[in-house]
Order: structure tokens, then C-alpha cells, then sequence
């Protein structure tokens, strides 16, 4: 896929988009795999958007596949600086969930080649064993754990804490083709 094709784009949030991502980030399935629990409420929804509207440390896109949203896609705690971030994402629509595995090699390569960080980093569940075998396969390695760290449905989880480094990813040569327009 090239830049100009228009099969895959990553389109600014905006917010028109905030109901269908609220629909998308409160549905149990999708709700069980995030660190944070939120309600359905559109009045704290719109209140979050002005808040990441004005983050520099934050980006989010809406993933648009053949023109129809399908997901997000956000980068947090970006530090120009020590070029390191977050990277996180969720497809929405249920048909089209096999798309999980297509979306992060277009992140990996918009955040090492366009944005030129040089790290990224995260948090995924322990419970999240299918995430884990996704970014073990992307080039990931877990460097720690944080236990009992987050309040799930009235137990402890454990947090498993990943680095993917821009020299590890870009060796792969066989995802540099995973190319797509960020706005």
C-alpha cells in the first residue's frame, strides 16, 4: 500500500467523530482490554476531546478504512526531546476486526521513520495475552512488570511494561512497506 492509496488513512480526531468513539471505547469487549474505565457520557466524552485537543504530548487519529472509520489510533507521553512515546489502538467495528493486525506496522513506521522517535513504549494487561503475542511478533520485549497495578473489574491486574526501539523495528525489513498518510 502507498501514501496515495486510499484504502487506509489516519484521519486527525475530530469532534463529530467522538460519538462513534465513545460507542466503539465503551463496548465491554473493547472496555476490558483498557487501563482507564469510562462511562458512556457525551458531555465528559466532548470535555476529554478539549483536553487532548490541547496536549502536546497526544495524538489521536481515527482510523478510516475505504472511507469508513473503523478504529483509533493515539500516540501519548510523546517526548521530542528523549524522541520516545506511546503507541495505542482499537478497531471499533466488529467486522472488520481482523484489520488489528494490519494497523500497527503503518503506527510503528509513521512513529520511527516520520515522527523519528526513537522509542516506543507502553503498558498492555497481563490478562492481554493476545496483545502481547502481537507485539512479541512486531519486535517488542517486555521489560518488567508492574504488579497489582491496575483495578479491573474488582481484581488486581498486572501490568507488563514493552519497549519496541526504532533500530530493532526498522530492521525488519519486511514492514517497510506499511505505509500510510498520518494528518
Amino acid at each position: 500500500m502507498s501514501p496515495d492509496d486510499p484504502v487506509l488513512r489516519f484521519a486527525r480526531l475530530r469532534e463529530e467523530d467522538l460519538e462513534t468513539v465513545l460507542r466503539w471505547r465503551t463496548r465491554p469487549d473493547i472496555a476490558a482490554t483498557m487501563i482507564t474505565d469510562i462511562e458512556p457520557d457525551m458531555v465528559e466524552q466532548r470535555r476529554w476531546f478539549a483536553r487532548i485537543s490541547l496536549d502536546p504530548t497526544v495524538r489521536y487519529w481515527l482510523i478510516r478504512w475505504s472511507g469508513r472509520p473503523v478504529g483509533v489510533v493515539n500516540l501519548a507521553a510523546i517526548d521530542e526531546g528523549h524522541r520516545r512515546c506511546s503507541a495505542g489502538y482499537y478497531v471499533g467495528e466488529r467486522d472488520l476486526i481482523q484489520l488489528g493486525a494490519l494497523i500497527p506496522p503503518y503506527v510503528y513506521n509513521h512513529v520511527f521513520r516520520d515522527l523519528r522517535m526513537n522509542k516506543i513504549y507502553g503498558e498492555v494487561m497481563a490478562t492481554n495475552a493476545a496483545a502481547l503475542r502481537m507485539h512479541a511478533l512486531h519486535g517488542y520485549r517486555q521489560v518488567g512488570t508492574l504488579r497489582q497495578h491496575v483495578m479491573k473489574r474488582g481484581q488486581f491486574v498486572d501490568m507488563i511494561l514493552i519497549e519496541l526501539l526504532a533500530e530493532d523495528w526498522l530492521a525488519q525489513e519486511r514492514f517497510a512497506r506499511y505505509v500510510a498518510v498520518f494528518e
